[in-house]
């Protein structure tokens, strides 16, 4: 399948009422065909070895599903997690949508915390939104670590929601496995907002019972 060949069955694949519902829910500049997750998955697995269906040849930044596609292949043509992360490090800036950086994050099975940490490192604080994004998502395979804890000094305030949010996701995460040290770490932050969104992530989460969930509640008055 040519890059051409594969506009083409995303066209002919799209739903109008999906699209429409994904361009919202993507939160992004991005086109949408409407083209459902199990079939852009498909795809990705049907033409995993496809020679023709070259990543150079992708035109970035315009329809979602493209650049699902684009990056999926990126992740499960290369073989380890090493040359996965550096693939993220050069390319996952270019995406538009949390909805690229999060789903990426699925074709990781077997990441340790000592191949995530250097790559944490260096793009929890870059410029860049879904640089950000990805290093907190990804964190998220860890959360039984007990490494992972030396994340909590590293959290920095983000002004944009996407990060914001996938900080707080991590953090009510870890709180699962480690829930004394999180709740340490929201006693003493001084990010309001990251304190108020992660006490909400818990407190919606089915994983906590409810006096765990009522501590962390307890947090959010002065």
């Amino acid at each position: 399948m040519t890059y051409i060949q594969l506009l083409t069955e995303l066209e002919k694949n799209g739903d109008t009422k999906f699209a429409d519902f994904s361009k919202t829910l993507s939160n992004s500049t991005y086109k949408v065909f409407g083209v459902k997750n199990p079939n852009l998955r498909k795809i990705v697995k049907d033409h995993l070895k496809d020679d023709e269906l070259k990543l150079e040849d992708f035109k970035l930044g315009e329809h979602l599903e493209v650049d699902f596609i684009y990056f999926s292949l990126g992740i499960t043509r290369l073989k380890t997690n090493q040359e996965k992360l550096q693939f993220l490090k050069e390319k996952i800036r270019f995406a538009k949508s949390w909805a690229i950086t999060d789903c990426v994050c699925t074709y990781f099975k077997k990441l340790t915390f000592a191949e995530y940490y250097p790559f944490f490192l260096e793009l929890h604080k870059s410029k860049y939104k879904y640089d950000r994004r990805i290093a907190y998502v990804l964190g998220l395979k860890l959360y039984k670590e007990k490494d992972i804890l030396k994340i909590l000094s590293l959290l920095n305030a983000n002004e944009e929601y996407m990060v914001m949010m996938a900080e707080a996701w991590l953090l009510a995460t870890i709180a699962i496995t480690y829930p004394e040290e999180v709740y340490d770490f929201l006693k003493e932050t001084k990010d309001v907002v990251l304190k108020r969104k992660t006490i909400s992530k818990i407190s919606d989460s089915f994983r906590f019972d409810e006096k765990t969930k009522n501590k962390f509640k307890n947090l959010r008055n002065p």
